[in-house]
């Protein structure tokens, strides 16, 4: 039963609810290739970012987009603030359901390519991981130590959370926010996100999925991931400086190709063409056997 999803939203007509434990997800699932792609949102998004790159994407293989817990129209009715660690389970809980052995590809965005990764230890790994833009460098330390045991209190308590979605959609704030990206998002792409940040739930599970990951710990286990990665990083990232990605995945993950482009921290939905080129083209290249086979 899909309630409270707009008729306009993109993709629709594939979403479906599925329940596990505590968590009725809004899931979209398309194609019926034998080969699974599992798309990973970032922190504040939904499985509407994908837009035309789902259905694209479903011509060759079985996509699945879900809303990851607290965000969109997954609803959590249990312990609301999920670690990286917990989410990856919460994952492996949803694929169990939907009845699917293996997820063969992951593409996430921003933190959506942390959950990968954390998601990829834990489970049988994926062929292939897309990274774009991910958002694998921490937080300062001081904002851990003294910021976040202050901040979190008081951002996650549903009071808070219910006055401030009330309040986002009428302020300029979502329109800063998506500036920030430095993203060119066009008005009804921007819509999307004030719809979101409307429900006191996605703002909620937005703070919490900032403050429940651990990225020093989960790069020290990330030696043991044997997946073919690609990331993808933009030059104009206004969240995620391209310098300092650069950086950790040298550091951390020698094996990975690196692709840097232009654009801001959303390219692939200012930009869906040039990401379906590039995703297509790292599953081609690495796991994509069955379409290279002559």
């Amino acid at each position: 039963m899909l309630t409270g999803i707009p008729e306009n939203w993109p993709n629709r007509s594939f979403s479906r609810t599925i329940q596990t434990g505590d968590l009725s997800w809004h899931v979209q699932i398309a194609g019926n290739s034998p080969v699974h792609v599992l798309l990973l949102h970032g922190t504040g998004s939904s499985a509407h970012t994908w837009g035309n790159l789902f259905t694209e994407l479903a011509k060759n293989y079985t996509v699945i987009a879900p809303d990851l817990p607290g965000h969109g129209f997954t609803k959590n009715h249990g312990k609301k603030d999920l670690n990286l660690d917990a989410l990856a389970d919460k994952l492996s809980e949803l694929r169990e359901a939907l009845k699917i052995e293996y997820f063969d590809h992951i593409i996430g965005h921003s933190a959506g390519a942390t959950l990968a990764l954390s998601y990829t230890l834990k489970n049988k790994q994926a062929k292939t991981i897309v990274g774009l833009n991910p958002s694998l460098i921490s937080l300062p330390s001081f904002y851990h130590k003294f910021v976040a045991p202050f901040l979190n209190p008081i951002v996650t308590s549903s009071f808070f959370t219910a006055v401030l979605s009330d309040l986002l959609p009428h302020t300029k704030m979502i329109d800063s926010l998506i500036d920030s990206t430095n993203t060119k998002l066009d008005a009804e792409k921007r819509e999307r996100y004030k719809t979101l940040f409307k429900n006191a739930h996605h703002l909620n599970g937005s703070m919490s999925f900032m403050a429940g990951t651990d990225i020093p710990g989960l790069l020290e286990q990330c030696s043991q991931i044997k997946s073919e990665l690609t990331f993808i990083l933009t030059e104009d990232d206004g969240w995620i400086p391209a310098p300092a990605l650069r950086q950790v995945i040298q550091e951390f993950f020698n094996q990975a190709k690196m692709i840097e482009i232009k654009g801001g921290h959303m390219f692939h939905e200012g930009n869906e063409k040039l990401a379906l080129e590039l995703i297509k083209e790292a599953l081609h290249e690495q796991g994509g056997s069955h379409v290279h086979s002559s």
